[in-house]
């Protein structure tokens, strides 16, 4: 009944090495399509991209009712992009914003605030120089619109 294990070894040899065969072929496959799939991308990615840099102005962002004046320095900041380079040339300076969100802003006089930069789809901010900018609130000027006087 006890067979010896030299036994069992050759007996149905070709079957047993036919399966070793396929598992290593479904492993290599397996493992060629992991590993191409995300260097093909990394390597499209580095090889379709470039970046660009310009000066932009920080543009505030308020409620509409928020009569408040502020001044922000520094006014401008340096924006760099990276994106396809077919899409970089087609980009107007109109199409990147850097802006302030000062909507949550209370009656704090002098304070920094991050600069926000909006791009359009395929285009993304890598480098926004200075990323703070600081924010002077300033009093608004006496109005002669009759809402203002009391």
């Amino acid at each position: 009944m006890t067979r010896a294990l030299r036994e069992y070894i050759p007996e149905h040899f070709g079957w047993k090495l036919t399966s070793v065969g396929v598992a290593v072929l479904i492993w290599l496959a397996i493992n060629f399509n992991i590993q191409g799939s995300f260097r093909s991308s990394e390597s499209r990615a580095a090889a379709a991209t470039t970046t660009a840099t310009s000066r932009l102005p920080v543009t505030v962002i308020t409620t509409a009712t928020d009569l408040r004046v502020f001044t922000i320095t520094p006014s401008e900041v340096e924006v760099t992009v990276r994106g396809e380079e077919r899409v970089l040339d087609g980009l107007k300076k109109t199409d990147v914003q850097a802006f302030v969100n000062l909507i949550d802003v209370k009656d704090t006089k002098s304070f920094s605030k991050k600069v926000i930069v909006h791009t359009p789809l395929n285009v993304t901010a890598i480098r926004v120089v200075p990323d703070e900018v600081t924010v002077d609130r300033v009093s608004p000027e006496p109005s002669n619109n009759p809402r203002n006087q009391d």
